[in-house]
């Protein structure tokens, strides 16, 4: 062997490491993640995530007690002191961004420290007062983490991050088993890339979180049909899930659905009966049984007195208040609500061209589920109890294509019933956007097959080899370039940003769509803190523990919250239902703001000064 061919071989090793899906999709999640970190803060913090940074102080201070204390700390007196503030939602996320922060965070302000000595000195030797002051002192984590490199709401938002880079790194590797390297760029793309994806992504809150967790579930179930392993560990993936989020509640009935119609369409294509087996197998019981067991374990609250505080959870939830989301130039807070809001909004932030390759993908997979024979192969092993479908389960195989419909088209039916309240626009069916870029890659893989042979199938009139390489690349760049370019530019104001067939910003304004709900584009104006009247400020929609976390850091200007008379200054968030706030405040300062905030000229904050 000559000493060129030696060196080739020896080199081989390394290049199919290179080439290696799981490294791109590492590198991907590494790259979205450092993405992230260095945008986030220019993305305000939003009304939710005020209370979020609040109870994952606390949630953070109990983690630390019980690395301290253990026995005392798990007294349920003691453990629901800590986890009482916002114990209607599930804690996981909560618990990991205390977690975090414990780690990671810088001390805050050292005015936070100031304040607490001065309120130490004033108790004088009253045991009470000094107690109150200890606590306070406890959740005020004054110290810092232990390895201080972040801020602490970005500290606090670091494991939704995480969550997001997880999606994308497990987007890019289902996409290249539907369709090679450009269609898993496509996949990841798809969801990364989309504006509100990419806000949301940025926040201390469960909706990307709760998003990647049902694609880490729904995966996992393929993988179930046919291995008895993921079989068992769907239980603990889907108690993860819902200590996210009450959206996997679902899953279970969704999943068990789609396996039925897999069942009963095999059934009806090839005669072959079900076996009881098949039914109720191994996954669904993991789910019913160690799915809701695992839920509970991870959400501290649950610990004591747990089926009083389920029931309360359920009522909440079921009682869920209505927010205000303007709908083409009409307000709605109450029910009935509009069926088309969910499809229309949809259709107004994702663009057109990703819709049109999920709608191809959907199409694809559907004809393929009902019209195809089922994969007749002899199965490995029988059908049986720990593996319903032993042929079944392939990323590209008819049931993965039901599957991936069912859990793209189900959060927009839901959200569509007259009757679910509208508390949050397009974050409450993000879970579903990761199974469009699944269909959006089944749509690549499908159209590419369809008008680029194969190279054993290539002839002199087909397109040159070079070309073939060249094609996909920029075919990506032109289906993924308005997604990307709507993020760039509608940062940090991403919330109020819309699809170019909508017409953007300044063509949603137009049709009377959401700009704005949650009180966070103040940002840039804190930069302009000392240009602003010091003193009593209206700030309207900013939520006061959003303030308490930008006071933490150093970062909110010497303005004191006031009502309007007194104030000097103003803030305004325009929303339809806001006119009397727009109204009452140009009596008190006059009808010419001093500073408007926008994207494409629509105003998403205005400033009003004496």
């Amino acid at each position: 062997m000559s000493e060129a061919a030696e060196e080739s071989r020896a080199r081989a090793p390394a290049r199919a490491v290179l080439r290696s899906p799981a490294l791109v999709a590492a590198l991907l999640a590494v790259l979205t993640l450092m993405t992230l970190l260095g945008s986030e803060a220019n993305v305000g913090y939003v009304r939710d995530e005020g209370i979020y940074f609040e109870a994952s102080r606390h949630y953070g201070a109990w983690l630390a007690r019980a690395a301290r204390e253990p026995g005392k700390a798990n007294e349920a007196k003691v453990r629901d002191r800590y986890f009482a503030i916002n114990h209607e939602h599930p804690a996981l996320m909560k618990l990991a961004g205390g977690a975090s922060a414990r780690l990671l965070a810088k001390p805050p302000d050292p005015a936070i420290a100031e304040a607490l000595e001065r309120e130490l000195a004033a108790a004088g030797k009253s045991k009470k007062a000094r107690r109150k002051v200890a606590w306070k002192r406890e959740l005020a984590a004054v110290e810092g983490g232990r390895i201080p490199i972040l801020r602490e709401g970005a500290a606090m938002r670091l494991p939704a991050m995480l969550m997001a880079a997880l999606a994308v790194a497990l987007l890019y590797l289902g996409g290249h088993r539907l369709g090679g390297t450009s269609a898993g760029l496509l996949a990841a793309g798809a969801f990364a890339l989309l504006p509100r994806v990419l806000f949301h992504a940025s926040l201390h809150a469960f909706d990307v979180p709760i998003a990647t967790m049902t694609l880490v579930v729904a995966l996992a179930w393929l993988r179930a049909l046919r291995d008895w392993r993921w079989g068992l560990a769907l239980g603990p993936l889907l108690g993860v899930a819902i200590a996210v989020k009450h959206n996997a509640l679902f899953l279970g009935p969704l999943l068990a659905a789609h396996l039925w119609l897999c069942l009963g369409l095999r059934w009806w294509k090839t005669g072959e009966r079900p076996r009881l087996a098949q039914i109720a197998p191994l996954p669904l019981w993991a789910m019913a049984v160690i799915g809701p067991l695992v839920a509970v374990a991870l959400w501290p609250w649950l610990w004591h007195d747990t089926f009083a505080r389920v029931a309360e959870y359920f009522a909440f939830h079921s009682e869920h208040s209505y927010y205000n989301m303007e709908f083409f130039g009409r307000n709605y807070n109450r029910p009935p609500l509009p069926v088309a809001y969910p499809w229309v909004m949809t259709w107004a932030t994702v663009p057109s061209v990703l819709l049109v390759l999920t709608a191809i993908g959907a199409g694809v997979v559907l004809r393929r589920a009902f019209t195809h024979e089922p994969d007749l192969r002899e199965p490995e092993t029988t059908p049986s109890w720990l593996r319903p479908l032993p042929t079944g389960g392939a990323l590209d195989s008819s049931e993965a294509g039901l599957l991936f419909v069912g859990l793209a088209a189900f959060p927009l039916v839901l959200i569509s019933l007259p009757n679910i309240p509208i508390f949050g626009g397009t974050k409450h069916w993000l879970t579903a956007y990761p199974f469009f870029a699944l269909l959006t890659a089944s749509a690549w893989s499908w159209l590419w097959s369809a008008v680029m042979p194969s190279p054993d199938e290539a002839d002199e009139a087909d397109p040159p080899k070079r070309w073939r390489a060249l094609a996909p690349a920029l075919s990506l760049l032109l289906v993924l370039g308005p997604s990307a370019w709507a993020s760039v530019h509608g940062h940090p104001f991403n919330l109020s940003q819309y699809a170019p067939l909508a017409g953007g910003a300044r063509g949603a304004a137009q049709l009377g769509l959401n700009r704005g709900y949650w009180g966070h584009a103040v940002v840039p104006l804190l930069d302009e803190g000392e240009t602003l009247p010091p003193g009593p400020v209206y700030v309207h929609d900013v939520h006061a523990l959003a303030i308490e976390q930008y006071r933490r850091e150093g970062r909110w200007p010497g303005w004191k919250r006031s009502g309007v008379s007194q104030a000097k200054a103003a803030l305004l968030f325009p929303e339809r239902h806001m006119v009397r706030d727009t109204v009452e405040l140009r009596e008190r300062f006059g009808p010419a703001p001093a500073m408007i905030l926008t994207l494409d000229d629509v105003p998403v904050t205005v400033v009003y000064t004496d």
